[in-house]
């Protein structure tokens, strides 16, 4: 039990007291005259036994104490216990262990004693078959030499038999290897007509197709410069014979990514007359249908010599 769990009941009956005491010393000496006149009060007090509820607390402490002494001495009895549980079986796992030894080692012993006599055995049964195979070896060497005498005679004969296929062999391989030379320098001579042919061909066809390139470029160089003259106003200040070069960046679809002026006529109002003709076209739509190699090579970056037909005298 908690002794601070009376120490309120116990003031509180302290402070009730000490109240009940002042009021009844205060009756008694001043209003002595009045106490003639007035029922009297009875207050009713009851003092808590502290010190009854403070022995209860020890004892109950006691109590607890014993029971966990108790608790404890049981607790190392069960481990005392355990311990003595471990040892035995520690002892008798030790004593298995030894008994495995024991039985490993009379084991080894019975192997080893098997494996000599097995050995002994052995040695005896390779001495007499030592003596059957010395005995079997001369027979078969008397044998053999009969047989190496006919093999000899038969080996000759086959030698000089396979001396002969060989040489007969060689005769055919040779032909054979003459016929295979005249066969690969007629096929490497008309593989070579026939390279010069393809290459006559292939020749002929670059011609041609350079030629067709060289019309096509022809034909729209022209319609880039009538596109650009059909665009273009006359300034004042041109005459006859004025020529500007203008270097026109174009995209594949045709339009003009830029225009600059590479070589000036002599007339600044000439050459931005001619830069703004570009400018006014925009985009020359007949190159989408160009093939696109052609246009990589002669019209992404194109060269434009202006020379307007009316200046031509």
């Amino acid at each position: 039990m908690n002794l601070r769990s009376y120490l309120f009941p116990a003031l509180l009956a302290l402070i009730l007291h000490s109240v009940i005491l002042s009021a009844l010393f205060y009756s008694w000496f001043g209003y002595a005259e009045e106490e003639k006149h007035l029922v009297p009060r009875h207050v009713k007090a009851q003092m808590v036994d502290l010190k009854s509820q403070l022995k209860a607390h020890q004892q109950d402490k006691q109590a607890e104490a014993r029971r966990k002494q108790e608790e404890q001495k049981k607790a190392e009895a069960k481990k005392r216990a355990d311990e003595r549980k471990k040892e035995a079986q520690k002892e008798e796992a030790l004593k298995k262990e030894a008994l495995k030894k024991e039985q490993a080692r009379k084991k080894e012993e019975a192997l080893k004693q098997a494996e000599a006599k097995k050995k002994a055995e052995a040695l005896k049964q390779k001495t007499l078959k030592q003596e059957a195979l010395k005995k079997e070896a001369a027979l078969k060497k008397a044998e053999a030499q009969k047989k190496a005498e006919a093999l000899k005679k038969a080996q000759a004969a086959e030698a000089a038999r396979k001396k002969q296929q060989e040489e007969a062999r060689r005769k055919a391989e040779a032909q054979k290897e003459a016929e295979r030379k005249q066969a690969e320098k007629q096929r490497l001579e008309q593989q070579r007509r026939e390279a010069e042919l393809v290459a006559a061909m292939a020749a002929e066809e670059q011609e041609m197709q350079r030629q067709a390139d060289q019309r096509a470029i022809a034909g729209y160089s022209d319609y880039i410069a009538a596109e650009v003259e059909s665009n273009w106003s006359r300034p004042p200040s041109a005459r006859n014979g004025m020529r500007v070069v203008l270097s026109l960046h174009l995209l594949p679809t045709g339009e003009v990514d830029n225009v600059y002026v590479v070589k000036s006529s002599g007339d600044s109002y000439f050459d931005e007359s001619a830069v703004r003709a570009v400018k006014r076209v925009g985009r020359f739509s007949e190159l989408q249908n160009m093939d696109p190699v052609l246009f990589d090579r002669s019209f992404r970056k194109f060269s434009l010599n202006f020379n307007p037909s009316d200046l031509r005298r």
